[in-house]
């Protein structure tokens, strides 16, 4: 069969399945049938599509414990936690705890959207899901070394200042809400 028969015969199928022929499409009948993807009421099928490709399930943040081992200060040096144990555990009824390496803290927490899965080897602003931080309050205890004091102040900023989580390496990544970097941590 000649390059000309093949492409007529393929542009043949395409304009019968597209509904517009100027052939009868009762003598050419195409040998596979493509099924449609399902398609939600008001939604077109497109957009059902993408949202299935671009979905993965979230790892489950409630009922995980956290040990910090990095953290990025504003002026953007990165310090390692200090002679102490910065930890953070989520709840799954939405309470979050810790400790900045003195005093305790609690607060309440929220994920929203849908979780974009690290996968690069390159931090993307979009990596993670949206962590929602609120009711962040902290036990008033005072610590004996001056520079624990200064990491707790350093890590009690960048909580409230999270706004993305994300799983890289087993480890739990806080970023603000571009997604830069603000600290890391190992399962506790």
């Amino acid at each position: 069969m000649g390059r000309f028969s093949l492409m007529a015969i393929v542009l043949v199928l395409l304009a019968s399945a597209c509904g517009g022929s100027d052939t009868d499409s009762s003598t050419t009948e195409p040998t596979t049938q493509v099924s449609e993807p399902a398609t939600s009421p008001g939604l077109p099928s497109t957009t059902l599509a993408s949202e299935a490709a671009q979905t993965v399930d979230a790892p489950e943040l409630g009922g995980t414990s956290w040990n910090v081992t990095t953290y990025r200060l504003p002026s953007g040096s990165m310090t390692n936690v200090w002679k102490t144990e910065v930890t953070i555990s989520f709840a799954a009824d939405g309470t979050l705890s810790g400790s900045t390496g003195c005093n305790d803290y609690d607060a309440t927490w929220m994920v929203t959207g849908t979780y974009d899965e690290f996968e690069s080897g390159v931090p993307d602003t979009n990596d993670g899901q949206v962590l929602l931080i609120d009711s962040l309050s902290q036990s008033a205890v005072g610590c004996n070394d001056e520079a624990i004091m200064e990491q707790e102040g350093e890590i009690f900023d960048l909580l409230q200042r999270g706004g993305r989580w994300v799983l890289i390496r087993d480890n739990f990544h806080l970023r603000d809400s571009e997604g830069a970097f603000l600290f890391e941590a190992e399962s506790g």
